[in-house]
């Protein structure tokens, strides 16, 4: 029964290490302190699967008034770039969104029971005859940060905004979608005056029978994917590539912002000095300089060299080689070595 139990126990552990959370704000490339701004939920890392309940909204335990007595408020520009630090790291494939719901005074006491809108959405890389490939999950790993532009639509006033990944890995059958969801507290000062559209409530934004949340994304390899919930409100979108925190990708659908990650361009090397009388230029290929082989000079300029006189075999050398070994033989037998 007790080995049972043991193998039981450890059968859990990845599962449970897959969990996570995101306690740290991001706002213009700094990390604020942990549950700082966001509101720490009482479910240690695990996820939300009722997309009825309550905890839905800023996950369970995340708008007890005791959690909203600590945690603070975080000035922020709409344009800014904000995001969250992940806690280890998105474990499970699938999509992420970022919602914000105004606070109709401050919202520092508010619990997100007024309308919602979508401002960033990160989901499929591609799409390919494998299934679906995740901007979240890349080469079996989850993505450790994500950053965005907060659009410039959006008003002044206070709002909570809320972090939601949906882990896909169990989603074949209903109530099987995995919701990891935090909620941070910004204030955001704005010029726009423009009204958020679409919006929706927390719960009743999904029913949990959405193709984007009832989905086996292994078997049959699914050919296209819709997230669940609204459209991006603003000048928001679907990014298909992580933007993630240090790196100069726009992580906001603009320029070449597309179905694979940016690469970091490499910093040409100085090309080596090739050696006198060559003038070869080194040849560049996509940013790595690579030396070129010097070409061989004619040779026609230089006199055919004349062959070395050949040593004589020198017997005599020889003959004195072989006396200097016996008297060095004699010499450690008088002295009692052994060979």
């Amino acid at each position: 029964m007790r080995s049972f139990a043991v193998l039981a126990a450890a059968a859990l552990v990845p599962q449970a290490m897959a969990h996570y959370v995101f306690p740290t704000l991001i706002v213009n490339g700094e990390q604020t302190e942990r549950y700082q701004y966001v509101r720490e939920a009482k479910n240690s890392n695990s996820p939300v699967t009722d997309v009825t309940s309550d905890g839905i909204v800023c996950n369970i335990g995340g708008n007890d008034d005791d959690v909203l007595a600590k945690t603070q408020t975080k000035a922020v520009k709409a344009g800014d770039e904000v995001g969250f630090m992940v806690e280890n790291d998105l474990g499970h494939p699938g999509p992420l969104a970022v919602y914000l719901s105004k606070a109709p005074s401050t919202v520092a006491t508010y619990k997100g029971d007024g309308d919602w809108f979508k401002v960033y959405e990160l989901s499929t890389s591609s799409i390919t005859d494998a299934g679906l490939q995740w901007a979240t999950y890349i080469n079996n790993a989850g993505i450790h940060n994500f950053t965005f532009t907060l659009p410039k639509e959006v008003p002044t006033g206070e709002y909570l905004m809320r972090v939601e990944h949906i882990a896909l890995h169990g989603a074949g059958t209903k109530g099987g979608a995995q919701f990891y969801i935090e909620c941070a507290q910004i204030s955001v000062t704005g010029t726009s005056t423009k009204t958020p559209s679409p919006t929706v409530k927390f719960p009743g934004a999904y029913t949990g029978e959405e193709p984007g949340l009832l989905i086996n994304i292994y078997y049959p390899a699914p050919k296209n994917y819709t997230a669940p919930g609204p459209t991006v409100a603003f000048s928001g979108c679907e990014d298909h590539t992580a933007n993630l925190l240090g790196q100069t990708s726009d992580g906001d659908c603009t320029g070449s912002d597309g179905a694979t990650t940016p690469t970091t361009p490499t910093t040409p090397t100085t090309p080596s000095t090739p050696a006198a009388p060559s003038a070869a230029i080194p040849d560049y290929n996509g940013g790595n300089s690579t030396t070129p082989a010097e070409p061989s000079t004619p040779s026609a300029a230089a006199p055919p060299s004349a062959a070395a006189p050949s040593t004589p075999a020198g017997a005599d050398c020889e003959k004195s080689a072989a006396r200097r070994r016996a008297r060095s033989m004699r010499r450690k037998l008088a002295r009692g070595a052994s060979y």
